[in-house]
């Protein structure tokens, strides 16, 4: 009786070791960006992220507007950690990607506030993270938008193409994150011809979301080699937005972020106002994958 209890016992053990961890389909992805300013629109968004549904937030990039050179730097605590505490303390996970004003300072001090906050998450300037078959890929974009970078970008490009060729057969859904769009409905109009060019190779075409921050806007910029580009970049100074928007595209300048939830192959994204919790845009995407 005892030998049939201590099988029936490793027989529970065994399945419980070998099933899949899955995501949660109700899990909610929000992402904001440029909100290293410290000002009342900052406020505005921090308190709406911190009262909001998001299972996890990513941060786009230039997470505080001068840079910061060591972990005591005071710029960290002033446009960062101490605006960002009522969303901090709610400890829901927060990813970081670095924008062109971070590297104004020293960009690898977020890895050593990563390791001082058990929220914050970035193991990396570019990095993966993957939920059951959800995959996301952050990446950092400033070293192609910066011409005097360039010895840094080979290294990120080979681990990009080693890691989409890796996890192909894994994701049934991808999104990457980082700062610079490709392209933009609104004031600034296109990636110089250098991060034109990674982007073009190594991201439109390979992944079924790109979302970014950069221009001061909540916009979807609609599909480019079935790419969907969104940018999530209110977070502290909105500005940028065109007069007119083309046709079956949604640009516009006011606090907010954009939520999203993904099933299986089927991603639904809004954009909604850090004023008054409005949904302001909403759409649909069904991915493939990594292509």
């Amino acid at each position: 009786m005892k030998i049939k209890s201590f099988r029936t016992l490793l027989l529970i053990i065994s399945i419980a070791v070998v099933q899949p961890i899955t995501s949660n389909e109700s899990d909610i992805y929000c992402f904001v960006g440029d909100a290293g300013e410290v000002n009342p629109t900052q406020a505005m968004v921090v308190e709406a992220l911190a009262n909001s549904d998001c299972s996890m937030v990513w941060h786009l990039g230039d997470i505080t507007q001068l840079g910061v050179q060591s972990i005591n730097d005071p710029e960290l605590q002033d446009s960062f950690l101490t605006p960002f505490k009522p969303f901090l303390e709610t400890e829901i996970p927060f990813y970081l990607t670095v924008g062109n004003h971070d590297y104004k300072g020293d960009p690898t001090v977020y890895l050593e506030v990563a390791k001082d906050y058990p929220s914050i998450h970035h193991p990396s300037n570019f990095y993966t993270k993957q939920f059951d078959k959800l995959c996301f890929f952050a990446l950092d974009t400033t070293i192609f938008d910066k011409l005097y970078y360039f010895y840094k970008r080979g290294s990120q490009i080979r681990w990009l193409a080693e890691e989409v060729e890796r996890m192909k057969d894994q994701c049934e859904f991808s999104v990457a994150v980082a700062h610079h769009p490709l392209f933009s409905s609104g004031d600034r109009d296109r990636a110089n011809p250098q991060l034109a060019i990674f982007l073009e190779n190594y991201v439109f075409g390979t992944f079924d979301i790109y979302i970014t921050g950069h221009n001061h806007v909540l916009a979807d910029e609609g599909d480019h080699k079935k790419t969907l580009q969104l940018i999530s970049a209110t977070g502290a100074l909105p500005g940028g937005s065109p007069l007119e928007t083309d046709k079956g595209k949604f640009n516009i300048e006011t606090p907010g972020y954009l939520r999203m939830t993904i099933d299986g192959n089927t991603a639904r994204y809004e954009f909604v106002s850090a004023e008054d919790n409005e949904i302001l845009w909403s759409n649909i995407k069904v991915g493939s994958g990594l292509r």
